[in-house]
Parts: C-alpha cells; sequence; structure tokens
C-alpha cells in the first residue's frame, strides 16, 4: 500500500511504501488532494518563512510603506511637472517652421499623442507578462500541484491596477502637455484608463499563447509607428482640429464595463498558464530587472526585442552575389537583419513622418525644439540599424570571424545606421527645404546622419557599467558614477556632432560653413565611434 510518509508533514509523499502483505508490489505514489496546499496558502507560507528568518520589524515596515507613498508622490509631481513645461513650450504663438503649413491644435496633438502612449502601454505589457510568478516562484511553486491562479494572483492585480492607473495619469500628462482645459483632461482620463485596462487585459489574455503574443508585441510596434504617420496624413489634408481624445462619461462606462469583462475572462483564464509560460516571463522580467538597476539600456531593449521575437522562417535563401569582400560582406549581414526585422522598418516610417509632423507642433517647428526632435529621431533610427553591431557586442566571434581589423570592422558597420538616420532626417530636412528654398539643408541632414550612425556604433560597442567608482549622492540615493558614464556614449557623439546643425536652425539658414563644419564633426564622430583601445 501506499500513503505519505509518517514522519513527513501533510501531503508530502517521500517515495513509494511497500506492501508488507504476501505478494505484495510497489504501487505508485499517492497523496491526499485534501491535504494539498492550494496556491494561496503555498504564498502565505512562504511569506510567513520569509518573515520569519527576516529581521524587519513594525517600524521597519512603516518606513518601507512611507518610502512607497512618497516616491508615488513624487513620481506624480514629477510628471505633472513635467506636462505643465510641455506645455508652456508648445506654445500656440510660436508657430511652425515654415509659416504657412497648418499646425496641429491641442486636441489633434492630445489624441495622437494618447495613442501612441496606448500602444506603447499594450507593447511593454505584452513584453513583459503581464502575469508570472517571478524567478522563485517559477523554480519552488510552478513544479508544485498548486492551483496557478492562486500562485499568480498578486501579479494578476499589480497587473490590472497599473494598466488603469497608468492609462488614466498617462493620459492627463499628455492632455496638459497638449493644451487642453480641465474638464476635457479629466474626460480623458477615464477614457485612458479604461482604455489601459482594456489593452491589458488583451495582452494577459493572449499571455498562453506565444505565437499570439509575438504578433500582439509586433502590432503594437506598427501602431506606435503608424502615429506620426497619421499625423502626417492629417497635415497633408489640413484637418488640424481633431477632437481629442475624451469620450463622453457614459461612454467611457461602457468601455469599463467591456474592460471588467475582459479581466473576468483573463482571471478565469490564468490557470492555463504553462509553466514554459512563466518561465520565459520570468526570465524576461529579470533581465529587465536588472537592466533598470544598474542603468543599460542596451540590455533593456535587448530584453525587450527578445520577448517580442518570434521565429522567422526564411523561404527563399539569398545568394549575395552582388557582395564583395568583408566589407561587403557586413553591411549585406547587417541589411538582410534590418529588412528581416518588419517592426524596426515600421518604426523607421514612424520616425521619419515624425520628424515632418514636429514641425507643425507649436514650439517644434524650429530653433532648440526642432534640433531635439531631429537629433533624437536620428539616433533612434540609427540604433534601428545598429542591430548587427549589438549582436556583435555581446557574441564577439561575429566580429572576429570576419577578416577585418576591429577599426575597420567598425566602419563597416555604421553603414547600415547611417542610412536608416539619413532616410530619418532627410525627411526631417524636406519641410525646411519648402520653407527656405535652401537645398544646402539636405546636405547638413545627410552629415547629420554619418554622425548618428557613428553614435549608434559607439552606444552598441561600450563596456559594461563599472560598479567599482565612486557614489554620486542624488535625490534617489547613491549612483556609481562609473555606472553612470556608460549612458553617455553614444549620447554624446550624436549631440556634440550634431552643434553645426543646431547653429544652422537657430539661425534659420544652412550656409557652406555650416555644410564644411558639420562634416567635419562626421569625420570626427566617426574617428571616435571606430576607436578600439589597445590590448596589452
Amino acid at each position: 500500500m501506499t500513503g505519505p510518509h509518517p514522519d513527513g508533514p501533510p501531503g508530502e509523499v517521500r517515495g513509494p511504501i511497500r506492501d508488507e502483505s504476501p505478494g505484495g508490489a510497489v504501487n505508485v505514489p499517492r497523496t491526499d488532494p485534501d491535504e494539498l496546499l492550494t496556491g494561496r496558502e503555498l504564498r502565505r507560507l512562504t511569506a510567513r518563512a520569509a518573515a520569519a528568518r527576516a529581521d524587519a520589524g513594525p517600524g521597519e515596515i512603516v518606513v518601507d510603506v512611507a518610502y512607497a507613498v512618497v516616491s508615488v508622490a513624487l513620481a506624480t509631481g514629477w510628471v505633472i511637472g513635467l506636462a505643465s513645461m510641455l506645455r508652456s513650450t508648445l506654445d500656440p504663438g510660436s508657430g511652425s517652421a515654415a509659416g504657412g503649413p497648418p499646425v496641429l491644435g491641442p486636441g489633434a496633438v492630445q489624441a495622437l499623442g494618447t495613442a501612441a502612449l496606448l500602444a506603447f502601454l499594450t507593447g511593454t505589457a505584452v513584453r513583459l507578462g503581464p502575469v508570472g510568478a517571478g524567478s522563485a516562484g517559477v523554480r519552488w511553486w510552478v513544479p508544485s500541484p498548486a492551483d496557478r491562479r492562486g500562485l499568480v494572483s498578486p501579479s494578476f492585480v499589480r497587473a490590472v491596477l497599473l494598466g488603469g492607473v497608468l492609462g488614466a495619469v498617462g493620459t492627463v500628462a499628455v492632455s496638459v502637455a497638449a493644451g487642453l482645459d480641465a474638464a476635457p483632461a479629466l474626460r480623458a482620463a477615464l477614457t485612458g484608463g479604461a482604455l489601459g485596462l482594456l489593452l491589458v487585459s488583451v495582452a494577459g489574455l493572449v499571455q498562453p499563447s506565444p505565437r499570439a503574443a509575438s504578433a500582439l508585441a509586433r502590432a503594437s510596434d506598427v501602431a506606435v509607428a503608424a502615429v506620426p504617420v497619421a499625423g502626417l496624413v492629417l497635415v497633408v489634408a489640413g484637418r488640424s482640429g481633431l477632437p481629442a481624445l475624451a469620450a463622453p462619461p457614459l461612454v467611457a462606462i461602457g468601455l469599463l464595463a467591456v474592460a471588467a469583462a475582459l479581466v473576468l475572462r483573463w482571471w478565469r483564464g490564468l490557470e492555463s498558464l504553462g509553466a514554459t509560460v512563466l518561465r520565459a516571463q520570468s526570465s524576461v522580467a529579470d533581465q529587465v530587472g536588472g537592466a533598470v538597476l544598474s542603468f543599460d539600456t542596451r540590455d533593456l531593449g535587448r530584453a525587450l526585442r527578445r520577448a517580442g521575437a518570434a521565429r522567422v522562417r526564411v523561404r527563399r535563401p539569398r545568394r549575395f552575389a552582388a557582395v564583395r569582400g568583408a566589407p561587403g560582406a557586413v553591411v549585406a549581414a547587417d541589411l538582410v537583419l534590418l529588412g528581416r526585422s518588419p517592426s524596426a522598418l515600421a518604426q523607421l516610417v514612424g520616425l521619419g513622418a515624425l520628424t515632418v509632423v514636429a514641425q507643425q507642433v507649436p514650439g517644434l517647428g524650429s530653433g532648440f525644439g526642432l534640433f531635439a526632435v531631429l537629433v533624437a529621431a536620428g539616433l533612434a533610427a540609427a540604433v534601428l540599424g545598429a542591430e548587427g553591431a549589438r549582436t556583435a557586442e555581446m557574441a564577439p566571434v561575429v566580429d572576429a570571424l570576419v577578416p577585418l581589423a576591429a577599426r575597420w570592422t567598425r566602419l563597416a558597420r555604421t553603414v547600415v545606421p547611417t542610412l536608416t538616420a539619413a532616410a530619418c532626417l532627410l525627411a526631417g530636412s524636406a519641410p525646411l527645404v519648402v520653407a527656405t528654398g535652401d537645398a544646402r539643408w539636405v546636405a547638413v541632414a545627410a552629415l547629420t546622419a554619418v554622425v548618428q550612425g557613428g553614435a549608434a556604433v559607439r552606444s552598441a560597442y561600450r563596456e559594461p557599467p563599472n560598479w567599482g567608482g565612486p557614489l554620486l549622492a542624488t535625490p534617489s540615493g547613491g549612483v556609481p558614477t562609473g555606472a553612470a558614464a556608460v549612458l553617455r556614449k553614444g549620447p554624446d557623439v550624436a549631440v556634440l556632432g550634431a552643434v553645426p546643425l543646431g547653429v544652422a536652425l537657430l539661425v534659420g539658414t544652412a550656409g557652406w560653413v555650416a555644410v564644411v563644419a558639420q562634416a567635419l564633426a562626421a569625420v570626427v564622430a566617426l574617428a571616435v565611434a571606430t576607436h578600439v583601445r589597445a590590448v596589452r
């Protein structure tokens, strides 16, 4: 006969017990289902065991709660202050660069910004889970016969709350920055909270299917990229007075009802989460958490891309008949890598449209505002083309197999990022050429693209954060100066190398002096980006 071991806890089976009767045999171990721990009981047992080994008293718990409340209050104040600053910057009286084209009104800016925010929230939610048990829970809880719903219920509640709160707060921030009044902003907050809850629920419903989750992640990337394209269509069509994304109260309540139904459906389907899905979610969450703590934006992007990646089936092999030499092979490989990423191509189109649409927004049509938009969009477009360099940094054998010196290999890696940055910046220079009638803006934009390509390669090959340096005191705690210094590698070249472009935008004309200065800056940027430290 079989049963629980007499010396073990209830529900534990240490092994089969041999029947002592004549002809007895070893049977399959069994346990009493009534003595098994549920997921909720298992979590509480783990929490009690952790609390028994911790020295946290009531005072420390109060301090932790107070710290959390103060942090939330500071973050809220920071978001509101940033939104107010953007509202003062995007003053309708500043006009646009061309002066003649229609300017996007506050309603159009709010609707486009909210749509991009909700699409980004959906993509982030589907990449991060949104439901999981943590790395320790995957190792200790998931193999147990406890119910999955009880194991992952804390993360479920956290995802639901974050979806609604981030949707509402983000919509309010966008509405305030766009210049809406208090009443439309409150209606927009209710609508954004309902849509945020609804979209997070959709992300939770597709989580059990990796293929559906990958499709939703790619769709969210395309949706984010489609927002500036939609803005460009509105500008061309002359529809600058688009109403704000703020539904009437009854419609918002209806959206909340639909979101509540999806949340209930999501809650009932938590048992379908398999161990493979939870293990993948735990791996992504650990990598994202480590990247955030170490201020490593490169590793953060790598984790998010891996979470939304899907297996690419190559239906037709490429022969590469036109490739000649090792540099051509490196460039061709980077081009193929870019072409096999539909999300990257969609984002490139969106960034190009963004540089045009931003010039129709008050405060971003000229001067420093346009300079910031062009530098940020150009660097983001260059990063899209630097996937090969990031892969080579993660696996140095990729560059080691190429029969080129390290400096020439990095120079070849800058070709594709320069092309993607040029596609974005040339689109942004088109309104300037039309407004001023000066074609030299094209030359300045193309040379700035070379700077952005070098900056993307410099950022891709930067070393890991150094945690051995001294601490820098900040309101958020001590930050290692070595880790903070890593973040500047890449953006420093992107900003400093684009100074001639910024001067030309502030002056309002692109002279030959600006063209020559930008060419010299491009040469310096390539020299810095391809520099390889000698190994002793």
